[in-house]
């Protein structure tokens, strides 16, 4: 009887210490009751800048995310991307080590902005297209800043510099490309280490290749309508939230005379557009470039906690996400330090802040967008429509 109490203390004990929370639960519950009290001691603050989250959403959020994320979802489901796959299968395989297919999801990504990307990754891997492995590669680097948002927002409103904004451009998506890269190159060496797996499409909770749907219909529209309004409006309660967040932060920081660079640096964590809106007043110093640039890498916890809302009830692992995110993050800044020191020591110096807002330029990027990917989709319809005739 002693001995089978001595098991069952011991056997206690050691699901107590099971049970004790890990130090990223205890890091997130921190973060949780700081921006509460936040919220709660600056009520006033935090309903001004919940308002202005609204705002943001009725006037960009919406218009710039959800036709692109209706539209991805019936390339997705009518077929177009099984098409544009067999285009996109030996760049893809080679550089990422990824289906063609998941070549869609990336274009998207790149030219949309996110959370776009993960939108279209998530909407293959549902039809049975991607495997859960490439759909975890596929975020880690299908999900960046817009070229609106970049060039014309940060480079032209907030650092007074039309090159600056291609540059910070040309650099996220370069890091982009070898964060997808350095992944295959680790995998390729994992896999050759131990027996090779087979990275066939796994269809949990998806259908068949065979059997998934590839013809437009009117139900397709109308429950890729129904899933992106869903998906907009987590996006939009994120931006709130997010809104409120860092305005009472903000108000907290000047209270507390925190130094600007820290201040930007702290922002730019938590989210992409007031990180880069601080960095901007710290011109023309390069501290602020480098940060604008960690900002663009790392794109902000408001857009990773958005990506993990889409993918939400899938399975999905986030630690490869949010260390190549980090990694992204780190690599802009030290790509655009070697640019402004080597290449162009110069860019910002006559450099000034036009705006507060990001913005009041991005009509004619949005535009252009909207033109990209319309155009896109009419191709790949036209030339599957083509094939199909001629064979």
């Amino acid at each position: 009887m002693q001995i089978t109490k001595k098991t069952n203390t011991l056997s206690d004990s050691r699901q107590k210490r099971l049970t004790l929370p890990n130090i990223p639960q205890i890091l997130f519950s921190f973060a949780c009751f700081f921006s509460l009290a936040l919220i709660i001691k600056n009520s006033d603050v935090a309903i001004e800048y919940m308002s202005q989250g609204l705002e943001l959403c009725a006037k960009t959020v919406i218009p710039s995310l959800f036709p692109f994320m209706v539209v991805s979802d019936v390339i997705v489901s009518s077929g177009v991307s099984s098409f544009a796959g067999k285009l996109l299968q030996a760049p893809m395989k080679l550089l990422f080590g990824v289906g063609g297919e998941g070549g869609c999801a990336v274009f998207l990504g790149t030219l949309c902005g996110f959370p776009i990307g993960a939108k279209s990754a998530v909407a293959l891997y549902d039809a049975g297209k991607l495997s859960k492995n490439e759909l975890e590669r596929i975020l880690t680097f299908s999900n960046n800043p817009s070229s609106a948002f970049i060039i014309s927002a940060v480079g032209v409103s907030l650092f007074g510099s039309r090159e600056f904004g291609k540059a910070l451009y040309a650099i996220t998506l370069l890091s982009a490309a070898a964060t997808g890269i350095l992944q295959n190159t680790v995998r390729k060496i994992k896999n050759r280490k131990k027996a090779p797996s087979n990275d066939a499409p796994t269809f949990e909770g998806g259908t068949s290749e065979k059997n998934a749907k590839t013809s437009f219909t009117a139900e397709t529209f109308t429950n890729a309508v129904s899933s992106s309004a869903l998906g907009t409006l987590k996006i939009c309660a994120f931006v709130v939230f997010f809104s409120a967040f860092l305005g009472t932060l903000g108000l907290a920081s000047d209270t507390a005379v925190i130094p600007q660079q820290l201040k930007a640096l702290i922002f730019s964590v938590c989210e992409l557009t007031g990180g880069t809106a601080q960095a901007s007043a710290v011109i023309p110093d390069a501290h602020g470039a480098v940060i604008a640039a960690f900002a663009s890498g790392w794109s902000g916890l408001s857009v990773h906690f958005q990506i993990m809302s889409l993918c939400a009830g899938r399975g999905i692992s986030f630690k490869p996400y949010f260390l190549a995110k980090l990694f992204q993050g780190l690599s802009c800044s030290v790509l655009m330090f070697l640019y402004l020191k080597y290449i162009s020591p110069d860019l910002l110096f006559h450099a000034e802040s036009v705006s507060s807002s990001v913005l009041t330029d991005l009509g004619g990027g949005f535009a252009q967008i909207v033109c990209c990917v319309f155009a896109f989709a009419v191709i790949c319809i036209s030339a599957k429509r083509f094939f199909i005739k001629k064979g």
